[in-house]
């Protein structure tokens, strides 16, 4: 399988473009925790990723990081077949990547032989075990 890069122009408006640098350089200099940012109004508390959503994030990225190495793929070609950069494959996979994208999750997969998979359960059935994993494991992969 081979992934083609497609790269699109950033089509946002120049006035947003400004305001997202000057947030950027503005906690740069600051370094202000998550409740000065919400009480400021610079960021949304509903878009914050809670702990719960980072694990999973990150027990599919173990997944997926355990069947490159099944398969003996390195992370060049991982990034060769998904059209990632090598580095954003290494951040992916050492836990670097904070909040990444469903369509590089879906680029992974792919290149690992994998389809990502969208499903839901109870919020009240799915806990944790202490260690961030969920009692799902690997299910998630398809």
């Amino acid at each position: 399988m081979s992934t083609r890069r497609v790269f699109r122009p950033n089509r946002k408006p120049a006035a947003e473009k400004n305001r997202e640098r000057a947030l950027r350089d503005k906690i740069q200099r600051q370094k202000p925790t998550l409740e000065d940012l919400i009480a400021a109004g610079d960021c949304d508390p509903e878009s914050v990723m809670s702990m719960g959503m980072y694990f999973d994030v990150q027990g599919v990225l173990k997944a997926l990081k355990a069947e490159r190495e099944r398969l003996g793929l390195t992370i060049s070609d991982v990034a060769e077949q998904s059209g990632l950069d090598r580095a954003v494959v290494s951040r992916l996979e050492n836990g670097k990547q904070d909040n990444p994208t469903v369509a590089t999750l879906m680029r992974y997969a792919a290149a690992v032989g994998k389809r990502f998979v969208w499903s839901y359960e109870d919020a009240g059935t799915k806990a944790a075990n202490g260690n961030g994993k969920s009692r799902r494991g690997k299910r998630a992969l398809a």
